[in-house]
């Protein structure tokens, strides 16, 4: 998968740093990785990107923190989506998506979800991002938008 990435230019990594829980930043945090998050509320932290690139990417388009990265980042590109407060699987049109078994589209729909409704539903309701950030976010995630899945 490295290589896909690598090939692609990561830019799922450029759409913004990922929303993460608070279990999920204390294990970033705990292997020694910078602090690059603002809090939300209790359990919702969002990070701060870097002109909408996240602040762990390397600059040879690998992850600084692939080991401990959080959901959101491990599903990709599997989204979680809420529409009128219904909830969608997207699958980004991603270089990714072509390779991976169904087998492993549904264990990503499953841990998305465990863990991603809450942040999900307030990503952009509760940001403290730049309203310019936010649209940059949103633009790139739309441009990313493939075909929903069932």
């Amino acid at each position: 998968m490295f290589k896909i990435c690598k090939k692609c230019g990561a830019k799922c990594c450029k759409l913004g740093g990922a929303d993460v829980t608070n279990q999920e930043r204390e294990i970033i945090l705990s292997a020694g990785h910078t602090d690059h998050f603002v809090k939300i509320d209790s359990d919702h932290y969002e990070m701060k990107s870097k002109g909408s690139i996240c602040p762990y990417l390397k600059e040879d388009n690998s992850c600084g923190i692939y080991h401990v990265r959080p959901i959101a980042c491990r599903c990709f590109p599997i989204h979680p989506e809420f529409n009128n407060n219904k909830k969608e699987y997207l699958l980004a049109l991603c270089p990714l998506g072509k390779v991976l078994p169904k087998e492993l589209i549904d264990r990503m729909k499953k841990d998305s979800t465990r863990i991603m409704d809450h942040i999900t539903k307030t990503r952009f309701t509760d940001t403290k991002l730049p309203k310019g950030e936010i649209e940059a976010i949103i633009k790139g995630v739309d441009k990313l938008k493939n075909f929903i899945l069932e």
